[in-house]
C-alpha cells in the first residue's frame, strides 16, 4: 500500500485527531503531577524555614543578638547533613554567625522575602526566607532545595517522555489500524468491481470476526443477492412475456389477416381481435400495476382502511359468478379490522384471492372468505376445496407468469399471486399458502392499528 493513499483514509485521520487528543490528555495529567508533587514538596520546605525562622526570632527576643549568635553556631554543629543554611550579619553583609560566608549577591533584605541562590563553595542550591533582627542586622535562613530540582528535571523529563511515546504508539497504532482496514476495505472494492465486470456471482469476503467490516461485507452480498434475484426475474418475465404474449399475438395477426382479406368482415372476427387486444392490454396492465407496487408508488397515498367491507363487497361482487358455477361462496367479517394502507390495492388483492378460489373450485365446492383480528394482526383467509397446489409448487407460483399445468386451460396470464404478493409485502404483511384437504388456503397477515375506529 502507498503511504500517501493510507495518509488519506478516514482510519489515520481519525488516528492524528486521536493523537492529539491523547497528547493533551498525558500533558493535562502530567501538569497535574508536576505542579501537585512540586507544589507539595515546595509547601513542606517553606514550612520548616518559617518554623526556622519564628523559632529564631523567638530566641533573638529572648536573648538578645548576642543569644541568637550562639543559637546558629549550634544548629550548624548538630546540622552533620548540612540541609540547613544560616547566616547572620550585619548592615554592610559581613557574617556574624551561620554557615553561609558572603550576603548573597543581589539579594536586599526586606523582611519576609523569599530567594533562591546558589551556595557560591558547594553550588547547592539554597531557598531562604529574610528577616531584620535589632538595628542594621540581618537574619538569613534556608534549606537544601537540591532533592526538589532534582525532583523538578525527572518530571519534566517524564513529561515529556510521556507525550513523546504516547504520540509514537498512537501513531504506530494508528497506522496498523489504517492498513488493516484498507485490506478490508481493498478487499469490498475488488469484489464490487469484478461485479461491475459482469461477475454477479462473486460475494463480499467473510473473515468470521463479526466486526462492523463483516456486518457491511453481510449487507452487501445481501444486496447483490437481491439484485441476482431481481435479474432472474427480470429474464424470467422477459422470457414469460415473450412466451405468454407470443400466443395471442399471433392469432390476433392471423385473424386480421382473416378480416383484412374479407371483403365483408365479420363482425365476431372482429369481436374475437378485440377480445385478443384486451387479454394482451391486460397482461401489460398487470405488469405495470405490479411494477408500480413493489417501487412504492403507491405508499404516498397510504390511509387508515377498514377491511370489513372490503370483504363484504368483494364476497357480493363474486357471488353471482360463484352461483353461476355452483360453487357456495361463504363471507364472514364479524369485527371491523382496521388496517395502514391503499384501500384499491387491499381490495384488488382479495378480489384476486377470491377470483382465483371461485375460478379452480369444482362445482358443488365451496369457498370461504375470513376476516379475523388476532391481537395486533389482521388475518385474511381464502379457502377453498379445489385441487389445490403442491408445496414444492407453492413458492413458484408467486412469481409473475408461473401457471401449473392445470391451471392452462382456465383465462388467465399467471399475474394474480404475484401481484397479491406484491401488495402484501407493500404493507408490511406476509403471504402464505397452505393445504386445505382438500383445496387450498391463501392467508394473508397485516398489522393492524391498535384500536379499529368503529370502537372508538
Amino acid at each position: 500500500m502507498q503511504l500517501p493513499r493510507l495518509f488519506r483514509t478516514s482510519v489515520f485521520r481519525l488516528t492524528l485527531a486521536y493523537m492529539a487528543l491523547f497528547a493533551l490528555s498525558v500533558g493535562a495529567l502530567s501538569a497535574f503531577i508536576y505542579w501537585a508533587t512540586l507544589g507539595y514538596l515546595d509547601t513542606q520546605t517553606n514550612a520548616i524555614i518559617e518554623a526556622e525562622i519564628v523559632g529564631l526570632y523567638e530566641q533573638y527576643e529572648r536573648s538578645s543578638l548576642r543569644g541568637l549568635a550562639d543559637v546558629i553556631e549550634e544548629r550548624v554543629q548538630r546540622d552533620t547533613e548540612r540541609r540547613s543554611f544560616y547566616l547572620l550579619a550585619d548592615a554592610i553583609g559581613r557574617r556574624l554567625a551561620g554557615n553561609v560566608q558572603n550576603w548573597p549577591a543581589g539579594v536586599d533584605d526586606a523582611r519576609g522575602q523569599w530567594v533562591d541562590f546558589v551556595q557560591s563553595d558547594s553550588d547547592t542550591p539554597v531557598r531562604a526566607m529574610l528577616l531584620r533582627v535589632g538595628p542594621g542586622f540581618r537574619l538569613l535562613v534556608g534549606r537544601d532545595i537540591r532533592e526538589l530540582t532534582a525532583i523538578r528535571q525527572v518530571l519534566r523529563r517524564a513529561s515529556y517522555y510521556g507525550i513523546t511515546l504516547t504520540l509514537a504508539l498512537a501513531l504506530i497504532g494508528g497506522v496498523l489500524l489504517a492498513v488493516s482496514a484498507e485490506r478490508r476495505l481493498a478487499e469490498l472494492n475488488r469484489t464490487t468491481r469484478q461485479i461491475m465486470a459482469g461477475d454477479l456471482s462473486r460475494r463480499a469476503p467473510l473473515k468470521g470476526s463479526d466486526d462492523e467490516h463483516d456486518e457491511l461485507a453481510q449487507n452487501i452480498n445481501a444486496m447483490l443477492d437481491q439484485i441476482e434475484h431481481l435479474l432472474d426475474g427480470m429474464r424470467h418475465v422477459g422470457d414469460s412475456v415473450a412466451h405468454d404474449l407470443r400466443g395471442p399475438i399471433t392469432r390476433l395477426r392471423n385473424r386480421l389477416e382473416t378480416v383484412a382479406a374479407a371483403a365483408n368482415p365479420n363482425r365476431d372476427d372482429l369481436a374475437d381481435c378485440v377480445v385478443q387486444l384486451d387479454q394482451v392490454l391486460a397482461t401489460f396492465n398487470a405488469l405495470l400495476r405490479i411494477a408500480r407496487v413493489e417501487s412504492g408508488a403507491y405508499r404516498s397515498a397510504f390511509t387508515i382502511v377498514n377491511l370489513q367491507p372490503i370483504v363484504r363487497d368483494v364476497c357480493e361482487l363474486y357471488q353471482a359468478a360463484a352461483e353461476e358455477r355452483h360453487v357456495t361462496l361463504h363471507g364472514a367479517a364479524a369485527e371491523p379490522v382496521e388496517v395502514y394502507g391503499d384501500r384499491e390495492l387491499l381490495a384488488q388483492m382479495l378480489t384476486n384471492l377470491v377470483d382465483n378460489a371461485v375460478k379452480y373450485t369444482p362445482a358443488d365446492g365451496v369457498v370461504r372468505v375470513e376476516l379475523t383480528r388476532d391481537g395486533d394482526t389482521a388475518r385474511l383467509r381464502v379457502a377453498d376445496s379445489g385441487t389445490g397446489i403442491p408445496a414444492a409448487d407453492r413458492a413458484r407460483v408467486l412469481q409473475r407468469f408461473t401457471r401449473l399445468d392445470r391451471a392452462r386451460t382456465q383465462p388467465g396470464n399467471g399475474l394474480g399471486l404475484a401481484l397479491v404478493n406484491a401488495v402484501t409485502l407493500q404493507h408490511h404483511g406476509r403471504l402464505s399458502l397452505d393445504d386445505n384437504a382438500p383445496g387450498l388456503v391463501v392467508t394473508v397477515e397485516l398489522p393492524a392499528l391498535t384500536q379499529p375506529r368503529a370502537l372508538r
